[in-house]
């Protein structure tokens, strides 16, 4: 038992001795030893350094910019449609379409005008729809 409290005594000791311990740290290319033998930053270096990775990460913005500006233009690869209200077909380059106009309202997963419908609730509002052609029409006689 006595041997056991000796170690237990031993084994903190030591995690206490190694929590002490300073980590250990590298020196950044920017220092130089000085007169004194000292250390000391090269601050212009340093400085030179950040102006330089600054211009590289500027061009970097401007090309990812041009890239976005390019894909989000109209006929790019990143306009999107979408829904803007049950009747008008939008999409992210700002083009837009009424979709009532030829009575049928927006269809809400692809976000563009519907050409077809198989129930009223798709059709534009003033509009019912007509099985015979699968369309939206005014009233029943324009159904054929």
């Amino acid at each position: 038992m006595k041997f056991a409290r000796i170690l237990i005594l031993g084994l903190m000791a030591a995690s206490i001795a190694h929590a002490q311990t300073p980590p250990r740290v590298s020196v950044p290319a920017a220092v130089v030893p000085s007169k004194a033998g000292q250390l000391q930053l090269d601050y212009q270096s340093l400085y030179q350094r950040e102006v330089d990775k600054n211009k590289e990460l500027k061009g970097q913005v401007a090309t990812l910019t041009e890239r976005l500006n390019q894909m989000t233009r109209p006929g790019g690869s990143l306009v999107q449609a979408y829904c803007e209200s049950p009747t008008v077909s939008r999409n992210t380059a700002g083009a837009s379409n009424d979709c009532a106009k030829n009575g049928f309202g927006c269809e809400p997963v692809s976000g563009l005008c519907r050409t077809s419908a198989r129930s009223s609730d798709e059709c534009a509002a003033g509009y019912i729809y007509c099985a015979t052609n699968g369309g939206c029409v005014r009233d029943a006689d324009a159904c054929h």
